[in-house]
């Protein structure tokens, strides 16, 4: 017998003390998951944050035979902040995650890592599968930029693909590396210098 079974023969099963220590019990289970969440959810964006994401990455290679990783950054963070005030810059962040969202489920997770930077970590995936959740993730981001709102989201990315024996680190260094590709590429385009 153990020490839960010994106390609840001690307090006889229709005992009061019993469903009051029950209901006590699950309140404070509760009460730990909303805390855990907590830890764990980006409060600005509501995606799964940065602790979520490490305790996420040191599981990574159990969890997944084959990883897409995407790297994401979002554009002219700093120009809203500065012309348009840091709410606006919050609305900015909150619809790159909003589009992080509508891709998310399954094997497919999104994380904000911080600041203006987003990652999705798709496991046990073929590199078609990549291609096909970029291209789902811009239509949903063009419809998003479609709203009257006043905030243009443009985000830079980059992928990689690992699979058998790959190693976690290199394939998010090659997504981060094609990410910042993609961010000059970007800036360029629009005649302005990278940051």
């Amino acid at each position: 017998m153990n020490v839960a079974e010994e106390f609840l023969a001690e307090l006889g099963s229709d005992s009061e003390d019993v469903l009051f220590l029950l209901k006590e019990t699950a309140g404070l289970v509760e009460y730990y998951k909303r805390l855990l969440e907590r830890f764990e959810l980006d409060t600005l964006t509501g995606l799964p944050g940065s602790n979520k994401y490490h305790s996420f990455i040191a599981e990574l290679k159990n969890r997944a035979s084959t990883v897409g990783i995407i790297f994401y950054d979002v554009n002219d963070l700093k120009y809203y902040n500065d012309n348009k005030g840091h709410h606006a810059g919050d609305l900015l962040l909150q619809k790159a995650a909003e589009s992080l969202m509508n891709i998310s489920g399954g094997n497919i997770h999104s994380f904000r890592l911080g600041g203006d930077e987003f990652v999705t970590i798709i496991t046990n995936c073929t590199e078609q599968d990549i291609d096909a959740v970029m291209v789902k993730w811009r239509e949903g981001l063009a419809v998003l930029n479609s709203a009257d709102d006043g905030i243009h989201c443009s985000i830079s990315a980059g992928t990689a693909y690992g699979s058998q024996d790959y190693s976690v680190e290199d394939v998010l260094k090659i997504a981060d590396e094609r990410m910042y590709a993609n961010k000059v590429e970007m800036k360029a385009a629009k005649g302005q210098k990278p940051r």
